[in-house]
């Protein structure tokens, strides 16, 4: 039987393998979704969850999550990757104030990397933007001056195209609040 710090050990590897996945693809696999999923509900009947989270409060915290973030996905602002992913967050945290924390700093990083993507979208149609595109190496302008996908315009409905991996944030959100907090944390 697995102990709560190896549990701990590849929760934490599972959060970092969302996030780069996330981060490089803006996607989160529906099997890494079950992988977090199968690890909290074990960790639940074994009783050997990390965070000392009772099942009927991780289940609320996982409902709480998923009911919460599925209005931005009926409203095409966020993939059901990030949807589902929060929902494990929830289950692994239950609904606690972690998890709101989890969410407030997932939502800061999102908000810092859409605001950049505005800036980049503003820079490229300035004549400083033009004069980078001609003189910075092939990789640094593909890098910042990548071809706009929300560009194109057509009467035809588009499929859902992120640009800000929300999961990935969130995951590195959870991963600070574990790594900085965890002697403060329930154990």
């Amino acid at each position: 039987m697995p102990t709560p710090a190896f549990l701990m050990s590849t929760w934490l590897l599972w959060l970092i393998a969302i996030a780069v996945m996330d981060l490089r693809t803006c996607k989160v696999r529906n099997w890494m979704v079950l992988l977090g999923l199968g690890m909290g509900l074990m960790a639940l009947a074994t009783d050997i969850q990390p965070f000392q989270v009772t099942a009927w409060k991780a289940l609320l915290g996982m409902l709480v999550a998923f009911v919460a973030l599925l209005p931005f996905y009926a409203l095409r602002w966020m993939g059901a990757g990030d949807v589902k992913f929060a929902a494990v967050i929830g289950l692994w945290f239950g609904l606690s104030s972690y998890l709101l924390i989890i969410w407030i700093g997932g939502s800061l990083l999102a908000g810092i990397h859409g605001l950049l993507v505005l800036a980049r979208r503003r820079l490229q149609m300035t004549p400083v933007g033009s004069w980078l595109q001609a003189h910075l190496p092939l990789r640094a302008t593909t890098v910042l001056f990548a071809p706009d996908h929300h560009a194109a315009s057509s009467s035809a409905p588009r499929p859902i195209e992120r640009s800000i991996p929300y999961a990935g944030y969130m995951a590195l959100a959870a991963i600070w609040l574990v790594l900085a907090f965890e002697p403060a944390l329930p154990n």
